[in-house]
């Protein structure tokens, strides 16, 4: 009967056989000639394996309900942050009414639009933010917001953050990666080819985003400074004795020494404790707690939501949608429940089954947006050391400080003022840095070796402008940090506005 597998043929009658030659016995048989070389093996062999078998997982269909939820989630929340941008009047406060801007090395060319333009980019940026979280156009309107966010960003130094930095890589991933078609109006309405399945690698993308933030985080929290002082937080803590309740405790040294030795560990350990499944849920639970404390503590705007959104990525893939079904189960518990409605097959947020990998073949990510990803991992790993290549105290210098989640290490207090010296009669002003900046650019400027030089380079504009041919300016600037005293930041005879912005390492910064 046939089985659709080949059978093998009869044997051939047997043949006496004759005696060899002493030439035939001396040549090498054919199978001997054929003999397959010995396999390569060592850590080369072991290493080229380990991909082979990760790529095989990274293209494994998984549900695509949490990269969506992550699309959608990352849609809605830099729409709200553009919208609140224009509220609040901080367009108009930190981009139009400054008449000078403290710029990035590099970046000096970017200016703002003049009004109402840039009320407009804002606007644009929430609208591209809608486009993200409906899945119209995703890949487009992710590159546009990428482009038109960090052009808001380059004009004005002083008002760097980390979060920032966050949404900006945040927007590339959703750029690159195959998140668009589910849940979206691309899918709807036949633009893409809907798929419920993603690579797992573009859930892994996204989860080591995460991993990224909070594993830089944790570790520039192993200095002295933070374990063996609790600074900057002892003086954080004691600023906040106002507080209903918990204000008394906050000024106690211990209190503060358990918090900083805490929020250590919780920045090295929680993707761990994410990653794990049995400690997920009170991972995430701890999460939740760490950021609604720190948000209600300190002010730091929307960055708590956005690191409590991004977390939910860590559960199984398709949470969303177990969530929906246990919801719907607690909605029928009351009333008679039709059959199958409702139920879970036992299945929580958490639940220990492993997702369905059903569905089909997930879109696919191509050559050159691979690479991208990988060109974007290195640099997401070079960043952030980049530090250690340079001397001395980088939390004085601030070298190395910029998209390196270098978060909440420093508390820093400065006097900053100019000397402007007329080279050619000799003539020196002393000089308010308020002449070329607002109050709040003044205030981040003391503290910033970087900033100090930026304005210092405004100012010798200012005069050229004013018939000074050649102004020297330097930088009286005193600062103390987490609590000690205040200290020479740089060094008074250096002629600032004869340095480039690009310098490195800049020779004018000393050493506390």
């Amino acid at each position: 009967m046939p089985t659709g597998i080949p059978e093998p043929d009869p044997p051939a009658a047997p043949v006496a056989a004759a005696a060899p030659t002493p030439a035939a016995a001396a040549a090498p048989t054919p199978a001997a000639a054929a003999a397959p070389a010995p396999a390569v093996s060592g850590p080369a062999a072991a290493a080229r394996a380990l991909l082979g078998r990760l790529a095989t997982a990274a293209k494994r269909p998984v549900p695509a309900d949490s990269a969506a939820a992550f699309r959608m989630a990352y849609g809605l929340l830099v729409a709200f942050g553009s919208i609140r941008f224009l509220a609040k009047g901080w367009v108009g406060a930190l981009y139009l009414e400054p008449a000078h801007h403290l710029t990035y090395p590099g970046f000096e060319w970017v200016r703002p639009l003049a009004a109402p333009w840039m009320h407009l980019h804002m606007a644009a940026l929430a609208g591209l933010g809608l486009c993200i979280a409906a899945g119209y156009r995703h890949r487009l309107a992710a590159a546009l917001f990428v482009v038109g966010f960090s052009y808001a960003e380059l004009i004005e130094a002083s008002l760097y953050l980390n979060h920032y930095w966050f949404v900006t890589l945040a927007g590339v991933l959703l750029w690159l990666l195959p998140v668009g078609h589910h849940w979206s109006l691309d899918a709807a309405r036949g633009r893409v080819a809907a798929s419920p399945m993603v690579p797992a690698g573009a859930v892994w993308a996204l989860r080591a985003q995460v991993a990224v933030v909070y594993g830089f985080a944790g570790l520039a929290k192993l200095n002295p400074d933070w374990l063996l002082e609790a600074q900057p937080l002892r003086i954080w803590l004691a600023d906040r004795t106002h507080l209903l309740l918990i204000g008394p405790l906050l000024d106690e040294p211990a209190v503060a020494y358990l918090a900083s030795w805490s929020g250590a560990f919780f920045d090295c350990t929680v993707v761990g404790w994410l990653l794990w499944r049995r400690t997920r849920p009170w991972a995430f639970a701890a999460l939740v707690a760490f950021h609604l404390a720190t948000g209600a503590l300190f002010q730091i705007g929307i960055f708590p939501g956005v690191m409590i959104l991004a977390a939910l990525v860590f559960f199984d893939p398709d949470w969303p949608r177990r969530l929906a079904r246990a919801a719907r189960a607690r909605a029928f518990v009351s009333g008679p429940v039709r059959a199958g409605e409702g139920q879970t097959g036992g299945e929580g947020l958490t639940g220990d089954a492993e997702p369905a990998s059903g569905g089909g073949a997930p879109p696919e990510v191509g050559r050159v947006r691979l690479a991208l990803l990988g060109l974007l991992a290195v640099v997401q790993l070079a960043l952030p050391l980049r530090h250690y290549a340079a001397d001395g105290n980088v939390r004085w210098t601030e070298e190395g400080y910029y998209l390196a989640w270098r978060v909440m290490l420093t508390e820093k207090a400065g006097h900053l003022e100019y000397a402007v010296t007329d080279s050619a009669t000799g003539d020196t002003w002393t000089v308010d840095p308020r002449l070329v900046l607002t109050d709040w650019q003044a205030a981040h400027a003391a503290t910033r070796p970087d900033l100090i030089h930026a304005a210092a380079r405004l100012i010798a504009d200012h005069y050229r402008d004013r018939g000074v041919a050649d102004p020297e300016v330097r930088a009286e600037a005193w600062v103390a940090m987490n609590g000690r005293p205040a200290r020479r930041l740089v060094d008074p005879g250096a002629d600032l506005a004869a340095h480039a912005r690009a310098d490195l390492p800049p020779g004018w910064i000393l050493e506390p």
